[in-house]
């Protein structure tokens, strides 16, 4: 019983980290919670002068958990958010993909950044708990 206790408990916790992760091919080497909410919030679209293009996940929990992490803003919040930017015409939210086709984009091109539960491709630049 304890066993199976623990196992539960490590499985949630494993399952808990996020990796954002770009190309190997990509010469940023380190990015900043503010840097990663600037972005994926259409504020800019270089960190640290590496222009990027953000890619967000398809998968609804992993997406909000994100957000909620590194932006600070509920769906709601975040839904407001990106009507307002695009009346104004000032940026457009970045768009959703499969973990498939997310592999296959960071595979291509190195100006992608993503974020994912133990990504299988590209190089992991921030680990968020």
């Amino acid at each position: 019983m304890k066993l199976l206790l623990l196992t539960i408990i490590f499985t949630n916790f494993a399952f808990s980290e996020i990796s954002v992760f770009i190309s190997h091919n990509n010469k940023l080497t380190k990015v900043s919670n503010r840097d990663l909410a600037n972005l994926y919030l259409g504020k800019t679209d270089k960190i640290n002068g590496i222009k990027l293009i953000p890619i967000d996940s398809k998968n609804k929990k992993l997406f909000e958990e994100f957000y909620k992490k590194i932006v600070k803003k509920t769906p709601s919040q975040l839904h407001a958010y990106w009507i307002k930017q695009i009346y104004k015409g000032s940026a457009q939210p970045p768009k959703k993909l499969s973990r498939e086709a997310i592999k296959r984009a960071i595979e291509r091109g190195s100006h992608i950044i993503a974020y994912d539960r133990n990504p299988k491709t590209g190089r992991i630049l921030l680990t968020i708990r």
